[in-house]
């Protein structure tokens, strides 16, 4: 069978997770780093879209490696090469020494979550996806505030939670999915428009990202989650 017959919606929507990533990495190569970070927040819809869609539609054969596979280039590849055309100058490297230890933990975080089953309530560690929007949105905001230590230090903190056995919950109430689309869709909007508005957004986007960082020490309840 050709491979093309084998793809459904919700593989091909993690084929465009993939492009938007690679889309990030060569708005880096223009020295337009706004714009990449931009592109890995509209990698982060698409992998939502992607699993949302999954529910409903089957994926082909392909889909849960197609899946695996953008991630590590959108949330894995892209933060990367982002933070280091960014900061790499300063102590070249030590960050270069932080961003292996991120994409190694990204990649390690993608292998443990593919030998669990689907059926799963929570994550465990960090979910890639999360990691990659922590760092695209911040370096929305801080871009030029930021110095290279803080990015490392945030990378490196990253990596832990990604590896680490704390408990993060699968968000499925079709109420907090929605929010969060409409929410993601208008910052990535917002970039065309104004991109003074788009950092009053992902500061926004930060505040609830901190949130979802620290909820298994805040103990959120699950039911906030599912609605």
């Amino acid at each position: 069978m050709n491979i093309f017959q084998t793809l459904k919606i919700p593989d091909l929507i993690s084929i465009s997770n993939a492009l938007f990533g690679i889309s990030a990495m060569l708005a880096v190569l223009d020295n337009n780093h706004h714009l990449a970070a931009v592109l890995i927040l509209t990698a982060a819809i698409a992998d939502g879209l992607d699993g949302f869609i999954a529910r409903y539609i089957e994926s082909g054969e392909l889909g849960e490696h197609l899946d695996s596979l953008a991630d590590i280039i959108s949330f894995g590849a892209a933060p990367v090469v982002i933070i280091y055309a960014i900061y790499g100058s300063q102590f070249p490297y030590v960050m270069m020494g932080a961003v292996f230890v991120y994409f190694i933990c990204g990649i390690l975080r993608l292998a443990r979550f593919n030998t669990k089953t689907n059926n799963i309530k929570d994550f465990e560690g960090l979910p890639i996806t999360a990691s990659g929007v922590v760092l695209a949105s911040y370096l929305l905001v801080y871009q030029k505030y930021i110095f290279s230590s803080a990015i490392i230090i945030l990378t490196l903190i990253l990596s832990i939670l990604m590896i680490s056995t704390y408990t993060y919950p699968k968000i499925r109430g079709m109420k907090t999915l929605a929010f969060g689309f409409v929410f993601f869709i208008i910052i990535v909007g917002s970039y065309f428009i104004n991109i003074e508005i788009t950092h009053i957004l992902s500061t926004i986007l930060i505040l609830l990202m901190l949130l979802y960082l620290e909820s298994p020490i805040m103990k959120i309840p699950r039911e906030y989650y599912d609605k």
